[in-house]
């Protein structure tokens, strides 16, 4: 099947150039995704099936003491002439980390390895040329929509009034990024993919860390700690997309932490997808002590073992960490089965941040499983559902639409909303929940908040399994 698609590719190159490797279309995509590339003027200037040339500018910013190129600009301008050279063999199919894409279409392309020669230093501005061997071409093609892994060294030249500069190999990957994600035959996730995974974890601790002028004040010691300044990093670029985004994530936070400190007696608190969330350390003695289930794949709850081990002023708490994978695993019976946890107490799950990369059918299963956990008339579960135009594209907020680009550039794609979170939290099993936008719980005015919304569900019947 995957052979006959690449036997049956019917975009033209003159369509892909067009739309997807135009070199002012790549100039700019890339100057977005790696800033320093657009603070040296670095830009493409020629992309051809199999090849593709740039040019780095000498000036202010490029040069050394010298007044020559800095060695690392060099670097960084073979790793993305000779990737992009890469990415024209791989016909209609976007780049993750730069075009808009979903993960199911899309290609992983990674630098694995460089040797880089510096024959004489550069005196003008400096051409990069990268041309993919002709016997290398179709090879290529074939191995990537056949599925497998892609492991090639290109050549990258850099010449400066028609002298050679420097000669660089540079080894790479190009993989289909669903091959990245977890299967029940290989459940252990690619290096790739956990690094997203923890990107993603830490860009939220980031947001959670600082403060926001509405009056929600947190504990954000151990968030800030979490986060790391890769996290600090990824949350201002967000920021800087969407500015509403860190009061988003601010009210859902208040918002949980309101509803796992209005059930009375509370014993249990189930995360699901807990990521770095501090929650346990900031509310464990307010609460009474319960006892927190953290939910999340294991290499995950492995980067966060690794977060929690090295915080000073950790304060004990009763955690359970449970490997899960939300799209295989029966996360009701991982809990059922636990010798801890007790379905009958007062208990709070908490679905934060998940909804919308699972479908409709997936967050049903996900969520029906969580309402046989709560068997006690007291227990609750929380989730946030974006609405259906943030996923459609159809917001009529440009700073909405302009933060699911960004998303998806990440690989992060919103694949599910519902303007009636009520009524599928019903669909669940939940007979009574009660929805608020972010922007009512905020009080604000600014209607993009109205496209996020926050539930608190119950289920005055038990369910037995």
């Amino acid at each position: 099947m995957v052979a006959s698609q690449y036997e049956d590719l019917s975009i033209s190159w003159e369509e892909d150039y067009s739309t997807r490797v135009n070199p002012e279309l790549m100039t700019g995509l890339l100057h977005d995704a790696i800033p320093v590339l657009k603070s040296v003027d670095w830009r493409v200037t020629e992309v051809t099936e199999g090849a593709c040339t740039s040019v780095l500018p000498l000036c202010f910013e490029s040069t050394n003491q010298h007044g020559t190129h800095q060695a690392a600009l060099i670097s960084l301008s073979a790793d993305y002439t000779g990737g992009l050279a890469l990415a024209t063999l791989l016909r209609g199919i976007p780049l993750a980390g730069v075009h808009r894409c979903k993960e199911e279409n899309s290609a992983s392309l990674w630098l694995a390895a460089m040797d880089v020669k510096y024959r004489s230093p550069s005196t003008g501005h400096l051409k990069a040329t990268c041309e993919v061997p002709e016997n290398l071409r179709q090879t290529i093609q074939q191995r990537y929509f056949a599925g497998k892994r892609v492991l090639v060294t290109l050549k990258v030249t850099f010449t400066s009034n028609d002298e050679v500069v420097a000669e660089a190999e540079m080894k790479y990957f190009a993989q289909p990024s669903k091959q990245l994600l977890p299967t029940k035959q290989q459940p252990r996730i690619s290096p790739l993919f956990a690094h997203k995974l923890k990107a993603s974890a830490r860009m939220i601790a980031g947001l959670r860390a600082s403060f926001d002028d509405h009056g929600m004040r947190v504990d954000t010691s151990h968030e800030r700690e979490a986060a790391g300044p890769h996290g600090a990093l990824l949350a201002n670029r967000l920021k800087g997309v969407l500015p509403q985004l860190q009061n988003m994530v601010k009210a859902r936070t208040a918002h949980i932490d309101q509803t796992i400190e209005s059930v009375p007696d509370l014993e249990q608190v189930v995360i699901l997808g807990v990521g770095l969330d501090m929650r346990p350390f900031r509310m464990f003695e307010t609460l009474g002590h319960p006892t927190f289930f953290e939910l999340d794949l294991p290499e995950m709850l492995e980067e966060r073992t690794r977060v929690i081990s090295q915080m000073t002023d950790r304060p004990m708490v009763s955690r359970r960490m449970i490997a899960a994978d939300f799209k295989s695993d029966d996360i009701a019976r991982l809990l059922l089965e636990h010798p801890d946890f007790d379905p009958t107490r007062p208990t709070v799950i908490v679905y934060e941040g998940c909804s919308m990369y699972f479908t409709a059918e997936e967050n049903r299963e996900i969520l029906t499983m969580a309402r046989s956990l709560c068997q006690h008339p007291d227990s609750r579960l929380w989730c946030d559902i974006v609405t259906q135009s943030v996923v459609d594209g159809t917001s009529e907020h440009q700073e909405i639409l302009k933060f699911v680009e960004g998303m998806e550039e990440l690989g992060e794609r919103f694949i599910f909303g519902d303007d009636d979170p009520t009524e599928f939290m019903g669909s669940c099993g939940f007979d009574d929940s009660q929805s608020i936008t972010a922007g009512e719980h905020l009080s604000l005015s600014d209607r993009s908040f109205s496209t996020y919304q926050f539930t608190v569900s119950s289920a005055s019947a038990p369910v037995r399994r």
